[in-house]
């Protein structure tokens, strides 16, 4: 199979491209970078906005892994952002359908249901969340993975081409999680939800209520844009070393899950193989919680608006459903817990 990855070097990519090798397929990788070295991968500079470029790096590839993008709303002024993941998206469908190319796995993300960048207190209405739910963006990167998910379904149906939209969580790897000592993170969380718990409900309400009040009040000033961010506004008003307001602001909205870059790799890997057609927006992530606590006693503190459920949540199971991903794809992740993962030795 020729199979062209976009934004091939990354994270995500490299271990792709790395493995599309290991399988004998004929890999072209581009990126923005001028300079790139994977053995038996032919690498171009090409930036996905230039369709004159791209159009004649997809010429002869059998399949797209299309993963170039702006990851956040951190780095770029949101017109930016959105030119390139929304524009450079629709060049990568246009230059498919131009070239006949039929399959296509992209990267989407766990925000294009929005909440984590958003400038918005994000109201869910059931766990665990599947990709029946509802969307409601408040942020350009958000808003971005929302319309890639969109252009793949409007080439499914002007084209035909089958697609594959991964709502991926953070994705880890086994030096990402020693690096930024996430067992010992994980370890530090439970023992301060354990000591928490130990609190009077009414003073569990009060301060939950607090922590979430401070949490939206600052949300609301759209802290982590990338002009809010050289206004200071983040660095100046986020408490510092506060679990529970960190909690509010962050963990909830990340919903303690997680996908390791084995099984995000495994999952690209389905996209282009498995006997689907149609455009499917699809959660792909770990199956369990990264803190390895119950998961309704999160939802409890975390999302107590929330009580309806699909179906019953248990134990640590991710509040985040992969069950669609199972069914289509047959996917099943390696690392489903943060547990499976060994800590690093120096």
């Amino acid at each position: 199979m020729r199979v062209l990855v976009t934004g091939g070097a990354g994270l995500v990519g490299a271990p792709i491209s790395r493995r599309f090798v290991q399988l004998g397929w004929d890999v072209r990788v581009i990126g923005i970078d001028p300079d790139y070295d994977l053995a038996g991968v032919r690498y171009a500079q090409c930036d996905i906005r230039d369709f004159a470029a791209l159009k004649a790096q997809v010429q002869g590839c059998d399949a797209i892994v299309h993963l170039a993008a702006i990851p956040s709303t951190r780095t770029h002024p949101n017109a930016e952002l959105f030119d390139i993941n929304v524009a450079g998206t629709f060049n990568v469908f246009e230059a498919a359908e131009q070239a006949g190319v039929k399959r296509i796995a992209q990267a989407s993300s766990i925000n294009a249901i929005g909440g984590f960048w958003g400038c918005d207190d994000r109201r869910y209405e059931t766990f665990p969340l599947d990709e029946a739910h509802p969307l409601h963006t408040t942020d350009a990167y958000s808003y971005s993975k929302q319309m890639v998910e969109e252009i793949a379904a409007y080439y499914q149906r002007r084209a035909g081409i089958t697609s594959v939209s991964f709502r991926l969580p953070a994705v880890w790897n086994d030096a990402t999680i020693a690096r930024d000592k996430l067992h010992e993170n994980a370890a530090q969380q439970r023992k301060q939800l354990n000591d928490f718990a130990r609190l009077p409900e009414s003073q569990q309400q009060l301060q939950l209520a607090d922590a979430r009040e401070r949490a939206d009040a600052l949300r609301a000033k759209k802290p982590m844009e990338l002009a809010s961010l050289r206004a200071g506004i983040f660095e100046r008003e986020a408490p510092k070393d506060d679990w529970l307001f960190d909690s509010m602001f962050y963990g909830r909205f990340n919903f303690w899950t997680f996908i390791h870059t084995d099984d995000s790799t495994a999952a690209f890997e389905l996209a282009l193989t498995a006997d689907i057609k149609g455009a499917h927006p699809l959660f792909a992530n770990s199956d369990r919680n990264w803190l390895g606590v119950p998961t309704e006693t999160l939802l409890r503190l975390f999302y107590p608006e929330v009580p309806r459920r699909t179906r019953k949540i248990v134990g640590d199971e991710s509040p985040v459903s992969i069950e669609r991903a199972r069914e289509l794809l047959g996917f099943a992740p390696r690392v489903r817990a943060l547990s499976d993962v060994g800590v690093a030795q120096d």
